[in-house]
């Protein structure tokens, strides 16, 4: 597998034009979890689950993370929806094109 090295960003750097809304893919997510999507990028498998937040700046609010064999390796909060990466700086774009993608 080929890793894919991206320069270093802004938090909430770059637009996404998502088609469904954080929320719709939130419920999405709850009422359909386990769904294995492949990033944009490399085609790496990954799960989402939609939780909410107990701890940090965004205690109490919705999130979802994104896994790969079992490893957290993003989220995105409503604030970061839209963007290409999120409130760490970290690129969300191949995970959350991939969700409007299987949507359409």
């Amino acid at each position: 597998m080929r890793k894919i090295v991206k320069p270093s960003r802004k938090a909430h750097s770059g637009i996404v034009d998502n088609i469904l809304t954080f929320n719709q893919v939130y419920r999405m997510v709850q009422s359909t979890p386990g769904i294995l999507y492949y990033t944009s990028g490399n085609k790496t498998p990954f799960t989402i689950l939609a939780k909410v937040t107990t701890k940090g700046r965004h205690k109490g609010k919705p999130v979802l993370v994104f896994f790969t064999n079992g490893k957290e390796k993003a989220r995105s909060y409503e604030c970061c929806w839209g963007h290409v990466t999120n409130c760490s700086r970290t690129y969300i774009d191949c995970y959350t094109s991939v969700i409007q993608e299987k949507e359409k």
